[in-house]
């Protein structure tokens, strides 16, 4: 009798069923998510991710396995939130999202509770268009900003929030705001006005300058969709909805238009959403009804990863692009039900839904 054989065959086997093949044992998120915004820790092993009037997951292992944080009994029970933003500190301890037509919501423990914020007497009261919001490193300073209205930032971790938009400043009156992006202190920000223009402050939000982009026709009236910017606020990516994407290195003064023809993202597209990695050399950029872009050399050359045989190929209604510090980790959403994490600086996507 072949016995031995046979019981090697079996232990291989029985090996085979309880380590499985790779990524066997990653967690699958509920299908028809519309995601709209994901953040990722400068590391990549965290994410946080939210669909519009869906829910919040959060993942502390890179995206192999995720936790959705709609509990039974928490603050954001429920499917009826429509989220727009969401946010993390460097050690994914800390945590913030808004709902568009709805609150800001804060999480100082990865995402197991969370407190409301725009609770009665508060600045932030009551239900806002809310439309983008952000964290300092240590998650201590936030800057938040909603749909004709205000930019509001807090130096309390969430406690307590200062109205920006004051007679006088810059930012005054109601503006459309879209998009906000910080240094990883909080003493940078920049704040894109939908129509309108670009906004800098480098006191955290204390006063604010126009940043206009100083080539061409869209000086004014862009459609201003998503602003990334460095850790130490020295160079910002911005995209424009049914326009281009645009790069400063010097904090903002002045601007290039990297959409230029014969560029592989040459001409007008539908971008969502830009970010890019501590040094500003690597960038990725997403577009609506559209593919997913990666420049290794600081958005001087572009390469389209939504290739026949990628995981990404195709079209896709892409909302929100993610990057780790130095470029090797991203995410990706998409409103039409995909999340989607790279571990190879966007060669090759893993998908993490179904």
């Amino acid at each position: 009798m072949m016995k031995g054989p046979y019981l090697v065959l079996a232990a291989a086997l029985t090996i085979f069923l309880l380590v499985g093949c790779p990524g066997d044992t990653d967690s699958v998120i509920a299908e028809n998510q519309r995601w709209v915004s994901i953040a990722i820790s400068p590391n990549g092993s965290k994410l946080v991710a939210v669909a519009n009037y869906g829910h919040i997951y959060t993942s502390a292992d890179g995206g192999k396995t995720w936790i959705d944080r709609n509990t039974p009994g928490s603050v954001i029970e429920g499917e009826e939130i429509g989220w727009q933003s969401v946010s993390m500190s460097s050690d994914g301890s800390k945590l913030a999202a808004v709902a568009y037509g709805g609150h800001l919501y804060i999480s100082t423990d990865g995402g197991e509770t969370w407190r409301d914020r725009s609770t009665p007497g508060s600045t932030i009261e009551g239900e806002k268009q809310w439309e983008s919001i952000v964290m300092s490193s240590d998650g201590s300073k936030l800057v938040a900003a909603a749909g004709f209205d205000h930019i509001y930032t807090s130096a309390d971790g969430g406690e307590t929030w200062i109205n920006r938009s004051t007679p006088g400043s810059a930012i005054e009156k109601n503006k459309w705001w879209f998009s906000i992006a910080m240094s990883s202190d909080g003493s940078k920000l920049v704040a894109a006005a939908d129509f309108d223009y670009l906004y800098i402050s480098t006191d955290g939000g204390e006063t604010w300058t126009e940043s206009r982009v100083t080539d061409s026709a869209i000086t004014k009236d862009a459609f201003w969709n998503s602003i990334a910017m460095s850790p130490d606020g020295s160079k910002l990516a911005a995209v424009v909805y049914e326009g281009h994407l645009y790069i400063s290195t010097d904090g903002g003064e002045t601007w290039r238009d990297h959409s230029t023809p014969g560029s592989t993202i040459g001409g007008e597209k539908q971008w969502e959403s830009v970010a890019m990695s501590s040094d500003g050399s690597k960038l990725v950029a997403v577009a609506d009804f559209g593919h997913l872009y990666i420049s290794m050399d600081g958005g001087e050359t572009w390469k389209d990863h939504s290739t026949r045989g990628s995981a990404i190929e195709g079209d896709q209604n892409w909302r929100s692009a993610a990057m780790s510090s130095d470029g090797s980790k991203l995410a990706a959403v998409s409103h039409s039900g995909q999340l989607y994490t790279s571990t190879d600086g966007g060669e090759t996507w893993k998908k993490h839904s179904q």
